[in-house]
């Protein structure tokens, strides 16, 4: 029976060990098709900017009614509500892939400003929904004068 030679580790080179693994593992799943990937997409996919007068947030809702969608500013969150109903397939087709998801969503987000909430607008053209919400006056930048002493 032969001896085998017992090299001491050093402790941290398990970690090191599963931290390749865990980048191997990382890097085999960003690789993957983008349809096989998982991916928690929040619906609808939003774009919020501001300028000196107002906060907009568009999100694109392509193929859903306007009287479909609920919109609520309460404090400083803007909600979108709505529901995607399925198209109905033609006559005796098989779907062979559908990557459209059906059903009510709701997504809620948290303004970067105080809004006036009287005087936010919406309108909805070609699939995009443009939410316009003016700041609260409190919330406008305020030039001070400088007085002489």
């Amino acid at each position: 029976m032969g001896l085998i030679k017992w090299d001491r580790a050093v402790p941290l080179d398990s970690l090191a060990h599963i931290q390749r693994e865990m980048s191997d593992l990382l890097d085999i799943l960003s690789s993957a098709p983008q349809g096989e990937r998982y991916a928690a997409m929040e619906f609808p996919p939003i774009i919020v900017s501001v300028n000196e007068d107002s906060v907009f947030v568009r999100a694109e809702l392509p193929g859903i009614r306007i009287s479909d969608l609920d919109i609520q500013v309460v404090d400083d969150v803007l909600t979108i509500k709505g529901e995607r109903k399925p198209v109905a397939p033609a006559a005796k087709a098989t779907y062979l892939r559908r990557e459209r998801n059906y059903g009510t969503f709701a997504r809620s987000i948290m303004l970067p400003e105080k809004v006036d909430v009287e005087k936010v607008t919406a309108s909805y053209k070609h699939g995009v929904l443009l939410v316009t919400l003016p700041k609260a006056s409190e919330a406008k930048p305020k030039q001070v004068m400088i007085q002489k002493a």
